[in-house]
């Protein structure tokens, strides 16, 4: 399998996106869009923090060893899980962990991977009517 590359791009939605909205510091217009870029990443990366302290445990459970990387988008991944989850009326269920944990320990247990080092890289798409919410684990064993 190819390596993919070192860290990942994150692509800012726009302000108009209906998701941002679970983000109080949003509900003020940001000055510039350096600030609407700073706030985002803020945001995303602690949903990324909880979501791997979350995976943590999980693995821990099921016996996998498990470790995030300090600079966590240096980790040179060779394989990704991406789940995608849409924005509903009900906005939140977008940022749902549940579908992403099951994927996640369904495909380390599928391929017998019970070692890994691995980061969790989340952003907010623009898309009809809602948007989505792209989910990775990116890791390396």
């Amino acid at each position: 399998m190819n390596t993919i590359k070192v860290g990942m791009e994150r692509v800012v939605p726009s302000v108009s996106n209906p998701l941002l909205a679970i983000f109080s510091d949003f509900t003020k217009k940001p000055k510039s869009p350096e600030q609407l870029i700073k706030k985002y990443e803020k945001n995303m990366v602690k949903i990324e923090k909880s979501m791997e302290k979350e995976l943590l445990k999980i693995f821990r459970n099921v016996r996998i060893q498990s470790s995030v990387k300090s600079d966590r988008y240096s980790l040179p991944i060779k394989y990704q899980i991406k789940v995608t989850q849409l924005g509903e009326s009900y906005i939140n269920m977008a940022f749902n962990p549940e579908k992403l944990y099951r994927e996640v320990v369904k495909t380390l247990l599928c391929d017998d991977v019970y070692k890994l080092r691995f980061y969790v890289f989340a952003e907010i798409e623009d898309g009809f009517p809602m948007g989505k919410v792209n989910f990775y684990v990116n890791y390396h064993y």
